[in-house]
């Protein structure tokens, strides 16, 4: 998989009305400290390289109205757990299942969703799963096929 290697405008990150956002098969270095999604709904990671755990922890945080995440993790990535804490996320799909080898070390995803209610995972590489607060989850599609610890 290459992944382009042009830096993303920072207008994009400041784009307060921007309700849908999907990047695909991209390198994300750093989210702008002047970021602002503050109406964003629905963001769609799809084989997005991230430079470091903090960095989706960053981009997470500057949305504070998401309701929709789709997360297609691949081979080529930086972070280790992914964690998603999102207290307005109402809908969640993962699927980390596209990779070719499997990482060295802890590397999984981190959940907490208060308002979650439709979850659906596909993962075959991760080692830790973790998923804290999910009170109102009334759908879920599990298929994890790894020698993993989930808590």
């Amino acid at each position: 998989m290459v992944y382009n290697s042009f830096e993303l405008p920072e207008s994009l990150f400041s784009c307060p009305q921007l309700e849908t956002l999907k990047l695909e098969t991209l390198s994300l270095v750093d989210v702008p400290p002047n970021a602002d999604l503050t109406c964003l709904k629905h963001l769609h990671l799809l084989s997005v390289k991230f430079s470091c755990d903090e960095s989706v922890k960053t981009l997470l945080s500057i949305c504070p109205r998401l309701e929709e995440l789709v997360v297609r993790r691949s081979s080529y990535t930086n972070v280790k757990i992914f964690a998603i804490n999102v207290p307005t996320l109402r809908s969640l799909s993962i699927d980390n299942s596209s990779r070719k080898s499997r990482p060295k070390g802890v590397h999984g995803f981190l959940i907490n969703a208060p308002s979650l209610r439709c979850f659906s995972i596909r993962d075959s590489f991760s080692n830790y799963l973790r998923f804290r607060n999910m009170p109102k989850l009334v759908k879920s599609t599990v298929n994890v096929v790894s020698d993993i610890m989930i808590r």
